[in-house]
């Protein structure tokens, strides 16, 4: 895991999970997997500078999460990071 850049979030019945959290503050860009999916201070923070949101319908399909972290290029990822991460305001 030390070497990850992304993070699956999948949606769950317990709104209390940490995982949105915890890949936050390992600077990975979570994958969050749901069709209605409510973030903690969304008034505030664009998610969509450094989160990847994935449709349900989509995230089923064979290999769909796999082609789509590997079509993520370095450069996108490396901004992603930097927004994360606070050094970078977009």
């Amino acid at each position: 895991m030390h070497s990850s850049k992304f993070c699956l979030d999948i949606a769950s019945d317990t709104p209390s999970s940490n995982r949105l959290i915890d890949a936050i503050a390992s600077h990975y860009a979570p994958v969050i997997v749901s069709d209605d999916f409510e973030l903690p201070y969304e008034d505030v923070i664009d998610y969509y500078l450094f989160c990847i949101f994935v449709p349900t319908s989509d995230a089923v399909e064979e290999k769909f999460l796999l082609n789509l972290i590997r079509s993520i290029k370095k450069d996108q990822w490396a901004r992603m990071a930097e927004v994360e991460r606070g050094r970078k305001i977009l």
